[in-house]
């Protein structure tokens, strides 16, 4: 396997540590001409879903993975299963909850998504930037906080999130995965 300085790391990198895959989520350098520069890194494990911290010397050498991407659709949830099939194949993949961690709150059933598969296993399923998602419940706004222009929304998929007010149930609205919060409304080409 291809090996990497912490120099060229990037978002979204996988990387092998201690024999398994790790997603790269983030990271920053830290360091002066005194002292030597180091990489701190977020990463996630690919086969459990746990988030690791873990600093790199500027010189470590560290293996990457050689991932393959595919196209799947969220089929259905059975417990705590997700069950995704190959866009092409039909073949089911399957993804635990605590694998897929928060971002199980924004799939919706037969919608494609990319999945990230290593030896011909799924590890793990890329969202978009945005996800629209239909409000089902909004409650009363927030009174006597710093900004009572918001008020809680609970989603389609059971998320509850903040929304301004003038969000009503019924609505679609974009939400950030990243961030888990409201971006805006989804047009709909009508007037209102």
């Amino acid at each position: 396997m291809a090996t990497v300085l912490p120099s060229d790391f990037r978002r979204g990198m996988a990387l092998v540590l201690d024999g398994a895959p790790h997603l790269l989520e983030d990271f920053y350098s830290s360091g002066t001409a005194k002292f030597k520069q180091k990489v701190h890194a977020r990463l996630r494990h690919l086969r459990t879903g746990r988030i690791l911290e873990r600093t790199f010397a500027d010189n470590e050498q560290v293996e990457v993975a050689e991932l393959e991407q595919r196209r799947v659709q969220y089929s259905y949830k059975q417990d705590t299963t997700y069950v995704f099939l190959d866009a092409e194949t039909f073949e089911p993949y399957e993804l635990t909850e605590e694998q897929l961690g928060d971002r199980r709150w924004f799939l919706k059933e037969n919608e494609e998504y990319a999945a990230l598969f290593l030896e011909g296993r799924i590890l793990d399923v890329v969202l978009p930037a945005h996800v629209v998602l239909e409000v089902v419940e909004t409650g009363p706004a927030q009174r006597g906080t710093a900004d009572s222009t918001w008020k809680p929304a609970k989603l389609e998929t059971g998320l509850e999130i903040m929304v301004p007010l003038f969000i009503e149930s019924g609505e679609k609205i974009r939400v950030d995965p990243n961030e888990r919060k409201y971006v805006g409304r989804e047009s709909t080409g009508k007037k209102g």
